[in-house]
């Protein structure tokens, strides 16, 4: 049933719910995930930290993998696509999230903690294995607490989805149903009229256009103009006014060198004796120190004494590998050893509270260190716009509090030694703002905005703060400006005359009782077997069509003006025989039929009032 629902709701609007399904891909896929304590906003009230971005980071190349392949990466794509791609996972599973916690599906910590005993990864040979959970979360760069959370949150969303796929299932009769109806074919005699040729056919004077503007004058408005004043704020203004201190690059160069000796990772791997498996500590001692003494005889190598001693199933068919660690994945004692170990040497019995171990140091992975040269241009780079942005807040924050305070926008452009830009008296087609684009002209002219009243938009990478100085309501246009549109406005008038005259006759036409009118613009053809889906003729005029009944004559208007009539007779349905041969290539419709459905209602249901407050998200 799940996976059903998953596949309805695999679509660019709302989350696949996975991560609770597929714990053995978190753990053991190619990706693993170190847990930063960083803080990318909220959505709908529901914090978002780097934990949310690698899953969900994670979880888009997957998909993006299984449609162009496993060599696909998300580096291949703009870092501004694959940032988006990452914001929209993010923000759907949030907002799912948190109508759960509204409609009170939110599991409780223990029944989350009931969820993981049961894992298969986490069971030892007596069932869940405490020091196996643990060591294997840490191994992920995870705490325990953090995994539990994340159980919890998956489960919640869950329940969510199965409340809402309740009326998501395919039926076989709907899909045979729509296959029937997809299948049904009819013949169609139809007359069409070319419109735009109609039109152009019809010969109009000066005197006629000008008649047609006295009768019709509100034709001929003009468009409402506004003029505006404006300052914006960009990034790339900021960042020709950051100033680098003179020892800058070396400096940094320095504090790089400093940070990559905490980038050292270190993989290895382990034998493990459970001491409950055993009469008393002496004994699992004495079992697991006989197996050290084996392994630096060289009687057995590590690898074989894995494979035949170890206790701990989830590593011991891969060699004791327990992943990677900077120095502080794995338990302490662990992270000591290592300090004194050289690449493949092996450890002294390491104990533990539950259990003894020998490690095996198996790849050390150092940080490649650039030069200063090759390093100078990001670093100069990190630096500018580091400082740009933060220039940028500061004149933003000050110039907000500025209008909260009633100030004018000369005001404003004085406190940051700015300029005032103006617009000039421009209609919604043609108004714009230099050097800020994420403003649309629908905006600017919303009925909401006021004169003289400061409104602030925000860009990705830039601030506009906008106040209407001028409005000129719509007037009429004089005759001598709009004389071409009053003459074909009188075209275009004769050629409906034209059209009205012929209804009457339309269905005689088609009948054979009636002659068609001898003008180029009318045409009459007969089509044979034609599908609601055929290209043969508009999709409105088939629409239609196939909606009335046989013989029934049906008048439309296609997208383009064109006028139709069409009569439909001997339609052919489909056999049972012969409709289980397309029910096949009809699936796939079927699906994502009930799929949009399905995501229409959770946009309609879940999005409105959806409030993101996302910052410095950026794809890893």
């Amino acid at each position: 049933m799940m996976d059903s629902l998953r596949n309805f709701l695999s679509g660019k609007r709302v989350i696949v719910v996975t991560v609770l399904l597929a714990i053995p891909f978190v753990f053991l896929g190619s990706q693993s995930f170190g847990t930063t304590f960083a803080s990318y906003g909220t959505v709908n009230g529901e914090p978002v930290s780097q934990m949310d971005v690698n899953l969900s980071t994670n979880q888009v190349s997957q998909r993006l993998k299984s449609i162009y392949g496993d060599d696909f990466s998300l580096e291949d794509l703009d870092e501004e696509v694959s940032t988006e791609l990452i914001k929209n996972e993010i923000i759907n599973q949030k907002t799912l999230l948190s109508h759960a916690r509204k409609l009170g599906l939110i599991v409780s910590e223990k029944t989350a903690k009931r969820e993981v005993i049961n894992i298969d990864t986490f069971q030892g040979e007596n069932g869940f294995d405490q020091m196996l959970f643990e060591s294997t979360i840490r191994a992920n760069g995870w705490t325990p607490e953090e995994y539990i959370d994340l159980v919890r949150e998956t489960m919640s969303l869950d329940k969510l989805v199965s409340a809402m796929g309740v009326t998501a299932f395919p039926i076989d009769s709907d899909l045979k149903d729509l296959a029937s109806l997809l299948e049904t074919s009819r013949d169609i005699d139809f007359i069409k009229v070319d419109k735009n040729l109609l039109v152009n056919q019809q010969e109009a004077s000066l005197e006629e256009g000008q008649q047609f503007y006295n009768d019709n004058p509100f034709l001929f408005l003009s468009k409402e103009q506004r003029d505006f004043s404006y300052l914006v704020l960009t990034y790339d203004a900021y960042k020709e006014q950051v100033e680098v201190p003179e020892d800058y690059v070396e400096e940094a160069y320095s504090d790089y060198l400093n940070n990559l000796e905490g980038q050292l990772q270190n993989r290895i791997s382990h034998l493990m004796i459970e001491k409950s498996n055993y009469e008393s500590s002496f004994l699992a001692y004495e079992k697991i120190n006989s197996i050290y003494q084996s392994i630096q005889s060289k009687e057995l190598s590590f690898e074989e004494a894995v494979s035949i001693s170890s206790e701990d199933l989830a590593s011991k068919d891969t060699g004791g590998d327990l992943g990677l660690s900077s120095g502080d994945a794995f338990p302490e004692e662990f992270e000591s050893a290592i300090l004194s170990m050289q690449l493949n040497s092996i450890s002294p019995i390491i104990e533990l509270e539950d259990s003894l171990h020998i490690l095996k140091l198996t790849e050390i992975i150092k940080p490649q260190i650039r030069t200063k040269s090759e390093m100078s241009e990001e670093l100069l780079t990190e630096l500018v716009d580091a400082e740009a942005l933060a220039l940028m807040q500061d004149d933003f924050l000050e110039l907000e509090s500025l209008v909260l305070e009633g100030a004018t926008l000369n005001a404003l452009a004085n406190s940051i030694d700015d300029a005032v830009q103006v617009t000039g008296l421009k209609d919604i087609d043609s108004i714009g703002l230099n050097g800020f684009s994420n403003v649309a002209s629908s905006e600017l002219f919303d009925s909401s905005v006021l004169p003289n009243k400061i409104e602030i938009f925000e860009g990705d990478e830039s601030y506009a703060f906008v106040m209407m100085t001028q409005a000129l309501q719509p007037t009429v246009q004089p005759f001598a400006d709009v004389a071409d549109s009053a003459i074909q406005e009188v075209r275009n008038e004769k050629a409906n005359m034209i059209i009205n005259d012929f209804v009457e006759d339309a269905e005689g036409v088609i009948d054979g009782q009636n002659v068609l009118p001898d003008l180029s613009a009318f045409s009459q053809e007969s089509y044979k077997g034609v599908k609601r889906f055929s290209s043969l003729l508009p999709s409105e005029i088939i629409n239609s069509t196939f909606e009335s009944p046989l013989g029934t004559l049906v008048s439309n208007e296609a997208f383009n003006g064109d006028r139709y009539w069409a009569k439909s007779s001997n339609e052919s349905v489909p056999s049972i025989e012969e409709l289980s041969e397309s029910l096949e290539q009809y699936q796939g419709f079927y699906n994502e039929s009930l799929n949009q459905k399905f995501s229409g209602f959770i946009d309609r249901a879940f999005k409105k009032g959806q409030k993101v407050r996302l910052k410095n998200l950026a794809s890893n």
